[in-house]
């Protein structure tokens, strides 16, 4: 058997990277979920400074539509995350590969998500929502 016998791979994709659908779904949902986490943090340092100062100026009900909507709609990401981080689980289970990134992206998009629900509550609560 001689070096020639060795043929390289060839690459899938333009880049030459492929991932497993395990790893692939996983990744998403660790990168969304860290996310919302960082923006959770952000989100209730905005919360502060909006409890502190007031909302002078600002038009309460414009204010309140535009915090439901977003609220409500990085929640859903949040959801998806979650899904996607089973759904990394599942196929790498599946096909027998480590389940590492499906662990790590459920979990990440878990607490990513109750991070933002804790801070979108917060920040409704402060614009008059639940009067």
């Amino acid at each position: 058997m001689t070096d020639d016998d060795f043929v390289p791979p060839s690459p899938r994709g333009a880049g030459g990277v492929s991932l497993s659908a395990g790893v692939a779904w996983g990744l998403v949902a660790l990168l969304i979920g860290c996310t919302l986490l960082i923006s959770a943090c952000a989100l209730m340092v905005f919360n502060v400074i909006l409890f502190r100062g007031g909302i002078a100026g600002i038009p309460r009900e414009l204010a309140q539509i535009g915090g439901l909507v977003a609220v409500i709609g990085v929640a859903a990401f949040g959801v998806l995350a979650v899904v996607f981080g089973f759904r990394g689980w599942n196929a790498a289970s599946r096909s027998g590969e480590p389940t590492a990134f499906g662990v790590a992206g459920t979990l990440a998009a878990v607490v990513g998500f109750v991070g933002w629900a804790i801070a979108g509550i917060d920040l409704l609560a402060i614009l008059g929502l639940f009067r």
